[in-house]
Parts: C-alpha cells; sequence; structure tokens
C-alpha cells in the first residue's frame, strides 16, 4: 500500500499530465484553424483569379457576366469604379456649365460697331465744316478804314447763315492790310478790322466761338505795286476751325 506522500504524488503527477494534454491540444486546434483559415483565403484568390483572368480556362455565362459587371457598378466594393466611371461620364457626355453643346450657340458674336459710328459722325462733321468754310466770304475794307462797307455787310450776313448750321465749330477771324504803312501801325488796323467783323456776326445772333487775330502786311494774297493788289490785302479772312 502507498503511503499519504505517495498518492499526494501520484495524484500531482495525474493532474500535470493532463494540464500538458489539455495545452497541447487547444495549440494544435490553434495551428488547423489557422491552416484552414489560410488555405480558404488563398482558395478563394484563385477562384477570384479565375473569374477575372479566365484561370483554368473556365468561360463565365453571360448573364452571370452582366450580374457580375452590374454588382461591381453598384456594389459598395465597386463604388470607386462607379463613382469614377459617373465622373468621367459627367465630363464626357454631361452639359458642361456655361457652354452650349450646339456650335450655332457658341459662335461668338462680334461687338456693335460703335467706332464705325464714331468715325462717319467725325466724317459727317467735317463735310459739314468744309460746305460751311466755301460759304465765308472774305470781307474788303478802304484804305486806312476798319469801319464795314454795304457790301461787306451783306457778304457777313449770308456767312451768319452759314455758320448758324455748325454753331459748334470755332470760327477765326484775320484781320490784314496792304503794304503801305508801318508793320506796327499796321497790325493794329488789322486787328481793328477783324474786331469790327466779329461784333457784326455777333449782332446777327451767330453761337460760335469766335477768336480774332492780326498779321497785318505780313501775309498779302496779291503782291503787285496797285491799288487792285491792294484791295485784296485789306481784307477780314473767316476760317472754321478744322475746315481745309
Amino acid at each position: 500500500m502507498m503511503s499519504v506522500k505517495g498518492k499526494s504524488f501520484y495524484w500531482i503527477g495525474v493532474a500535470g499530465l493532463a494540464v500538458i494534454l489539455a495545452v497541447g491540444g487547444c495549440s494544435k486546434k490553434s495551428v488547423v484553424a489557422t491552416t484552414s483559415g489560410a488555405e480558404t483565403a488563398q482558395a478563394g484568390a484563385k477562384a477570384d483569379g479565375g473569374a477575372s483572368g479566365g484561370g483554368g480556362g473556365m468561360t463565365q455565362p453571360r448573364d452571370t457576366q452582366a450580374k457580375a459587371d452590374t454588382g461591381t457598378s453598384g456594389s459598395p466594393g465597386g463604388g470607386s469604379a462607379g463613382s469614377g466611371g459617373g465622373s468621367a461620364g459627367a465630363g464626357g457626355d454631361g452639359p458642361l456649365q456655361g457652354i452650349a453643346k450646339s456650335p450655332k450657340d457658341e459662335t461668338v458674336k462680334p461687338p456693335p460697331m460703335m467706332v464705325a459710328k464714331a468715325d462717319q459722325a467725325e466724317i459727317d462733321a467735317r463735310r459739314a465744316r468744309e460746305a460751311a468754310q466755301k460759304q465765308l466770304a472774305d470781307i474788303y475794307f478802304a484804305f486806312d478804314k476798319w469801319a464795314l462797307t454795304a457790301e461787306g455787310k451783306k457778304n457777313l450776313t449770308q456767312s451768319a447763315d452759314a455758320l448758324k448750321q455748325v454753331s459748334n465749330v470755332k470760327l477765326l477771324i484775320e484781320g490784314h492790310c496792304d503794304e503801305r504803312g508801318s508793320r506796327e501801325y499796321n497790325l493794329v488796323l488789322g486787328e481793328k478790322r477783324a474786331k469790327e467783323t466779329e461784333r457784326f456776326l455777333l449782332g446777327l445772333g451767330i453761337r460760335n466761338a469766335v477768336a480774332v487775330t492780326s498779321y497785318g502786311k505780313e501775309r498779302p494774297v496779291c503782291t503787285e505795286h496797285e491799288e487792285s493788289c491792294y484791295w485784296k490785302n485789306r481784307r477780314a479772312h473767316l476760317i472754321l476751325e478744322g475746315a481745309k
């Protein structure tokens, strides 16, 4: 018979053996489970590869392929591809913001012909100035006089009618003299003739801006030393700004 001490060692040994056996069994199950999971994952990968790449020579049915395509675009896993396709579709086929699809609607329209209208207005204004200028006759004076003659007043009345048609154009009146007398004297005399002409035109109601100047005997239109030539030089000459 065993002693009490011997029995205690016996049961301790049995318990230790049981523990060892239990731990070994769990480890084996873990290894088996891990191995099974790896094999399952590997098998799934092969199956996927076969489905996508035609592995093993298997041909997928058309309706299955269509379901796979539909599933790819609609499934959560294929969301990126579907979104990408949608973006590409929006960029390729969808209407672009602010741009019409019809080439007819996209024709660039030229700006209004403002420049051409401005040019035409300037041409018309120049023609009006030139036409009025042709109606402005020179006014002639007696020797050493600046008073207007009856003929001079008649010519100025006709000139006033032409000036009223271009009232926005500035008028310059030049006073001239014949060659007799000093330069300084003729400059003063020419100025008086120009101012007398201005006074008469303003009395007829013209609204043009008027400037006067005197050239004395410096700009004769005739150089002969006789009265018929002197008469032509004693004058007031009217010029419209910008007219030829």
